[in-house]
């Protein structure tokens, strides 16, 4: 279950407010378990946030986050840290974070590496990949299958964040991290896409973007996990 108490003494501390009534009063929620709902569900309703954005003048990332503005909330794994290079082959590490193809995950903000995998030096080249902008990454959801599948391994590139019919891309939104394709409508709109048809599409306005969305980076590599 995702974490929210800390997004809940953000809420709070950014509204003077000192208890979980006085938050909910803030907000004009009907009692204060409301916000109990929000842990039981694990979720604050983005929309909550927004209002708090809005009428405090803070930055909702901050409140989703904890990050200030300018800082990168997505952990720094997906930044770009490739790591050491042995003859032929280059480690890539893997780190403790999952992308969501599902509902949407929470980013950890101390992401650890947990290994590393050799991939062929001539195989980076030959697709064109930079060595520095590459990390791997855990699928968890099914959303994305049969393309991706739940506990996929997945390659990032950090440079690629320009949307390509059909590519899959690491997205960041409302705090979240997914992993979907983008596709451009005839109405300028971009509709992020599960290939699983049980999920419905996610309409985005690039000219008007959510204040907490970034495209991270794309998938060019995966693997498959049998257990």
């Amino acid at each position: 279950m995702r974490e929210i108490n800390p997004i809940i003494e953000r809420m709070k501390s950014a509204t003077s407010c000192k208890t979980n009534t006085e938050l909910a009063i803030y907000l004009g929620l009907k009692s204060s378990g409301a916000i109990s709902t929000w842990k039981t569900r694990g979720r604050v309703p983005y929309p909550e946030c927004e209002k708090i954005s809005q009428s405090e003048n803070i930055d909702i990332g901050y409140l989703l986050t904890g990050k200030q503005v300018g800082e990168s909330i997505f952990p720094k794994a997906l930044q770009g840290k490739a790591v050491t290079a042995h003859s032929d082959t280059v480690q890539i590490s893997q780190y403790d974070v999952t992308l969501s193809a599902g509902m949407g995950a929470c980013p950890s903000e101390h992401a650890l590496s947990i290994g590393a995998r050799p991939f062929d030096k001539q195989w980076l080249v030959k697709k064109s990949l930079d060595i520095i902008q590459l990390s791997l990454v855990r699928i968890i959801g099914d959303s994305m299958e049969p393309l991706l599948k739940d506990k996929d391994i997945v390659m990032i590139d950090a440079s690629r964040t320009k949307p390509s019919e059909g590519m899959p891309y690491a997205i960041r939104l409302d705090g979240d991290l997914l992993v979907k394709s983008i596709q451009r409508t005839g109405d300028g709109l971009w509709s992020l896409v599960s290939r699983n048809k049980a999920y419905d599409n996610i309409m985005i306005n690039p000219e008007k973007p959510p204040t907490d969305f970034a495209i991270l980076g794309a998938v060019v590599w995966h693997a498959h996990s049998w257990i």
